[in-house]
């Protein structure tokens, strides 16, 4: 597609939720461009600055009409300036549009930025405002900071593998990137309570998110477990602390069958024509069938035997029991829910693409992706503007 053919930013003429919050984007592939996606979902002017060569995911397919459909997906909506940082007159543009901004996103290696002429602190001098999003693998100080980090090392050095996977089995990497998605949330969520907090101080500061604090944040039960005296290990698709919680086999393949806690058991012991199982001492009792995991197992998979998965879905469901198909990918996004719900967006020229799940009066509808350099006109316009750099006392505006 040609500069001239692709659509502006629905930012342009659809207010939203942040709207007059000015982002620079100065991060590549996933964590940071995933973290300014959602900003640019909610109504922010997101500028994407890449590098003469673009971002790397731009060569990621699957492809659509010669173009990522990966680099489409995580940088909808946004602006998008090609700038070589290494040459002197482009990088005082930038500091330009660094005065007139209010969040700069960057997920370069901890030190790389500070090469550039471009340290936090320099930064904030000239924009005492200006709020800094900083992702990389370790953080920007310990003793792993200049570490080369990616989603795979995150999710090992975090323990995620090591209870992921089938008992016995390898540690296993989740099916989404999550060393880079998870990161990339908190990003969004301390980009906007630093946004606040400058309501109140007229301050900006550096926000240091690190992949492998993420990830370890969101270990839950896993991590409370490990805290508190045990080794957390692989069981596959079972929960170790609620039975019965995971798959199992019907007549004909298998479905999924959570239940937490005792209030739900009993609707599926009625469901299965199964009263003897509120009197029997191995299951009668979360605790207790957590105990007897393997025989609760084999009799909760006799009872579903002579039912097909479709057959046990409805008798379950019937009686309130949280049950569903192992759906593939394709079928979640064709089902009655996503098309209902709308989980499956389409842009103006066609693209299919992921929803957001914000749904708020201030959410804007996606719109595509820049074609590298679409926008480089527009920075005289941008850099003319009013700078941002004053310290206000009290409540301030966004900008």
């Amino acid at each position: 597609m040609s500069l001239n053919d692709r659509p502006e930013p629905a930012s342009l003429n659809t207010p939203g939720s942040l709207e007059g919050l000015r982002v620079l984007d100065l991060s590549r592939v996933l964590a940071g461009p995933f973290c300014a996606m959602i900003l640019a979902d909610l109504g922010a002017e997101v500028i994407k600055i890449e590098s003469p060569e673009g971002d790397d995911s731009r060569h990621f397919g699957p492809w659509y009409n010669g173009e990522s459909a990966y680099y489409r997906l995580f940088n909808r909506s946004k602006y998008g300036l090609t700038m070589d940082l290494k040459l002197d007159e482009q990088r005082e543009q930038l500091l330009e549009l660094v005065r007139r901004s209010d969040i700069l996103i960057e997920n370069f290696r901890p030190g790389v930025m500070a090469r550039l002429g471009l340290a936090a602190e320099d930064l904030m001098a000239i924009n005492p405002r200006l709020i800094i999003v900083s992702i990389s693998g370790f953080g920007q100080d310990g003793p792993l900071q200049k570490a080369p980090a990616y989603d795979l090392i995150a999710q090992a050095m975090s323990g995620l593998m090591s209870i992921t996977g089938w008992p016995g089995g390898e540690p296993t990497r989740t099916g989404v990137s999550l060393g880079d998605l998870i990161p990339g949330l908190y990003g969004a969520i301390a980009a906007l309570a630093a946004v606040n907090e400058r309501h109140n101080t007229g301050k900006g500061q550096q926000v240091d998110v690190a992949m492998l604090d993420s990830l370890i944040s969101v270990l839950e039960s896993v991590g409370m477990r490990a805290l508190h005296g045990e080794e957390p290990v692989a069981c596959g698709n079972d929960h170790a602390m609620s039975t019965p919680f995971s798959t199992y086999a019907t007549g004909s393949g298998s479905i999924a069958i959570a239940i937490a806690g005792d209030r739900l058991f009993p609707r599926l012991t009625e469901a299965l024509n199964r009263p003897e199982w509120l009197e029997d001492e191995r299951f009668k009792e979360q605790t207790l069938r957590n105990t007897y995991p393997v025989e609760f197992r084999a009799a909760l998979e006799e009872a579903l035997a002579p039912f097909s998965a479709d057959q046990a879905i409805a008798l379950l469901s019937e009686h309130q029991v949280p049950v569903s198909k192992v759906q593939s990918v394709n079928d979640a996004l064709a089902s009655e829910h996503s098309v209902y719900r709308g989980t499956v967006a389409v842009e103006s020229d066609g693209f299919k693409t992921l929803a957001s799940p914000l749904r708020l009066t201030g959410s804007v509808p996606p719109s595509p992706a820049p074609v590298l350099g679409q926008h480089n006109e527009m920075l005289e316009q941008w850099i003319s503007g009013p700078v941002r750099t004053g310290l206000s006392e009290g409540s301030a505006s966004i900008r």
